[in-house]
């Protein structure tokens, strides 16, 4: 029942998220808007991305591995999209911001992987 929980919340989430940077995307006037206006555009976009690309992962390695539970993939698959959702987001930040460049974006990305594989390597020795 707790995973039927998570993916329901996951769901309603992501939904939200879609739906507020449609929303955002078509209400606001990017050349007349306040911060609070960007701050909602940027917030919603990070909470689509992240349930768009959990869900995906999730799929994907339940798909992946038949046999195994499908108990085990729900958060770290939650945690990965977050990670990705983040660098997407931040990107889109400073392109938005006009200081983008590609030397800034693969640091956004190997920063993004790094968390990722720390998290990982930090779950195995736990379990040893």
């Amino acid at each position: 029942m707790k995973l039927k929980q998570s993916l329901f919340f996951l769901f309603a989430l992501t939904a939200f998220g879609v739906a507020s940077t449609i929303l955002s995307i078509f209400n606001y006037n990017p050349y007349l808007s306040n911060n609070l206006a960007f701050a909602n555009f940027y917030a919603s976009l990070f909470v689509g991305i992240a349930g768009i690309l959990s869900i995906a992962i999730y799929y994907i390695k339940i798909k992946i591995s038949k046999n195994e539970t499908i108990y085990s993939y729900f958060w770290p698959s939650v945690r990965q999209s977050v990670f990705v959702s983040a660098a997407i987001t931040a990107i889109l930040y400073l392109r938005g911001i006009r200081i983008l460049d590609w030397l800034i974006g693969i640091s956004v990305l190997i920063v993004a992987v790094l968390l990722e594989l720390f998290f990982e390597s930090r779950k195995s020795k736990v379990k040893n």
